[in-house]
């Protein structure tokens, strides 16, 4: 299936609404979708690709400073960014904020399957995107927790192994 302007609208609607449960129960606070951004910062990002009858990516991209507050209310104890635990945290948080997409897109007749989370730590990392890859930027909370939404609109990109 192409995705096209429509079929992209519903998904976002659909990320905006399963980020903000997740984060919610994640954070012990309400946390709802703000606005569409363009500048973000980050020292973490979780990514979880998303295959079926579309294909997208999602990143979920954090602060030392959001690290710190997530886990704390996450696992009581407050970890950093040079922590030795950090990978598996910001792992399972990016499993839990991104868990429930699947299930969400099927209310809009849409089956996906996601890949486990990949890790990446740096300063304000930006993914290299090719030219027809629609991507949109969403804050969430007054912490401005991102995720970036990065699509395609044809098959070349998010193919399974071998295919």
């Amino acid at each position: 299936m192409k995705l096209d302007p429509q079929i992209l609208a519903k998904i976002i609607d659909q990320v905006k609404i399963s980020v903000s449960r997740k984060l919610t129960s994640i954070c012990q606070e309400e946390i709802k979708f703000e606005k569409v951004v363009k500048d973000f910062h980050n020292d973490l990002i979780g990514i979880v690709s998303f295959i079926g009858d579309v294909k997208f990516i999602l990143l979920l991209m954090l602060t030392d400073d959001q690290v710190r507050k997530i886990s704390t209310k996450f696992v009581g104890v407050e970890m950093d960014t040079s922590s030795d635990d950090i990978g598996d945290l910001t792992s399972e948080i990016a499993n839990i904020v991104f868990g429930d997409i699947d299930m969400d897109l099927k209310t809009i007749d849409l089956k996906t399957e996601r890949s486990l989370p990949t890790i990446l730590k740096g300063k304000d990392i930006e993914p290299v995107l090719r030219k027809k890859a629609p991507s949109v930027i969403l804050s969430f909370g007054k912490d401005n927790i991102l995720v970036e939404m990065i699509g395609t609109t044809d098959d070349s990109l998010h193919k399974k192994p071998g295919s």
